[in-house]
């Protein structure tokens, strides 16, 4: 090989071994997930109408990648074009008494020690997502790189490795239909606006589980776009 070809072709190898990593100081429950995902991939040819999506949303005690937590996971399974709203994943953390911000709650509306909700353990949180989410779902999210993110950090907290299955984001499909301009600022892509402009209803908004459902009505919405737009069924490959 010759100028940077053995350079690229290096990094493959490496990228391939790291993702192929197996550490036995991974919890059991790690363990089997990711390697169960790694004799799971998705080949890009897939049709996106036979992928099982799941749609993921975080509730967090702020913004702050370094310092803040997870309160509160929801999820929905997406076949198709069909939601399963009766399998839904719900779930909620204590939030820690340094974190109690009051302006993250008058966001996400989530009380400190309120009696409404069941707390979980942060492990027995994140197995039972594990478990939703199995090897072969495809995630989906609006702006999940943040959910994604800490997720992985309470997944770290409790000796694990990051989330192995893929990542599709609806924030990256909306710029892709209509990119961000002069007629399209940036903050035309929030869920609120993208929610405004495909007429979905913002029911149960900045809670996990309502949040999960208004992205996967957007995910339908974009998708059939973008369907159109291309003139064909739409594969995984396509949202790489």
């Amino acid at each position: 090989m010759e100028g940077r070809e053995w350079l690229e072709e290096l990094k493959k190898m490496l990228s391939g071994r790291k993702k192929d990593f197996i550490d036995p100081q991974w919890p059991d429950w790690y363990r089997d997930y990711a390697t169960k995902c790694m004799s799971n991939r998705r080949d890009d040819d897939l049709p996106i109408q036979q992928a099982t999506i799941v749609v993921i949303d975080a509730e967090t005690t702020g913004l702050d990648l370094k310092n803040d937590t997870l309160i509160s996971l929801g999820g929905l399974k997406i076949l198709g074009t069909t939601i399963f709203v009766n399998g839904h994943f719900e779930g909620y953390l204590p939030t820690p008494e340094k974190q109690e911000d009051k302006g993250a709650v008058a966001i996400h509306g989530i009380l400190p020690h309120s009696s409404r909700y069941t707390y979980e353990l942060e492990e027995e949180l994140l197995v039972r997502l594990l478990a939703f989410l199995g090897t072969d779902a495809i995630i989906v999210g609006h702006h999940i790189g943040f959910d994604v993110e800490m997720i992985n950090q309470a997944l770290a907290r409790q000796g694990g490795g990051p989330l192995k299955n893929r990542v599709i984001d609806t924030g990256k499909i909306a710029e892709r239909l209509q990119p961000a301009g002069y007629w399209t600022p940036k903050d035309k892509f929030t869920l609120d606006s993208l929610a405004s402009r495909y007429r979905i209803p913002l029911s149960d908004r900045h809670t996990a589980l309502g949040d999960a459902y208004i992205t996967a009505v957007l995910w339908l919405k974009l998708t059939a776009r973008l369907r159109e737009k291309m003139s064909r069924p739409l594969v995984l490959g396509d949202f790489v």
